[in-house]
């Protein structure tokens, strides 16, 4: 079985194991809307596309409340969850593919479940994860973490720790300053961001790092270093 097929298998399983009606790391989302967004984006891409496309986002999210409001009962939410587990979407028709459209996103959902409330945590029991994980995110920090450096204009470092907080996985520079970078510079005469003149260091695990770069800041366990 590919990892891909693991983590989506994994990512089924907290669901299930946590039911409708518990909070996740999305605010205003419980599960059975976490289970919504998973059934259209793999299903239905032409509602899903308002996650990427600002105009279509209001859709979007319409349709996602609707089908989330049809999912609090137990039974629905699980078939809705199996729904997701066993869609036939295009990119799963590619084991590539699949693995970079869809590596991150569940990763980052599965943490969104597992972390939205104690309870969750309790009903999953120890936190899970697919052989070779963090290795594995660690190259996906390297491939797509550079979407999310554009808010750095002063530089971006990623340091990756093992458990214990040893350096274990290196360091990748995400971006670098754009007084010294050409790219850097052109990236930011687009996006503008404030600048505050330090170069931005975050070091923790892979797992941890990748929370933090897609938003889930609270609940991230790094440290930042200037």
């Amino acid at each position: 079985m590919s990892a891909i097929t693991d983590l989506r298998n994994q990512l089924v399983s907290v669901l299930l194991k946590t039911g409708p009606g518990k909070p996740t790391l999305c605010e205003g989302w419980n599960t059975e809307h976490m289970v919504a967004h998973l059934v259209l984006r793999e299903t239905r891409p032409d509602i899903a596309a308002g996650v990427v496309i600002p105009p279509l986002a209001s859709r979007t999210d319409r349709k996602t409340e609707e089908l989330a409001g049809q999912l609090t009962d137990g039974r629905s939410y699980m078939e809705a969850v199996e729904k997701f587990g066993s869609a036939n979407a295009p990119q799963r028709k590619n084991e590539t593919v699949d693995y970079g459209m869809n590596f991150a996103e569940y990763v980052i959902h599965r943490e969104d479940v597992l972390r939205g409330s104690p309870d969750s945590t309790e009903m999953n029991g120890a936190e899970s994860r697919i052989e070779g994980e963090n290795e594995r995110i660690w190259k996906t920090i390297g491939s797509q973490g550079k979407m999310f450096a554009k808010d750095y204009p002063d530089g971006l470092t990623v340091v990756g720790t093992d458990d214990d907080g040893e350096p274990a996985y290196g360091a990748k520079t995400l971006r670098e300053p754009s007084a010294s970078s050409r790219v850097s510079g052109l990236v930011q005469k687009v996006v503008k961001a404030p600048s505050t003149g330090e170069h931005v260091t975050i070091t923790g695990t892979p797992l941890e790092i990748l929370l933090y770069l897609f938003g889930r800041r609270e609940a991230a366990n790094v440290r930042i270093s200037y």
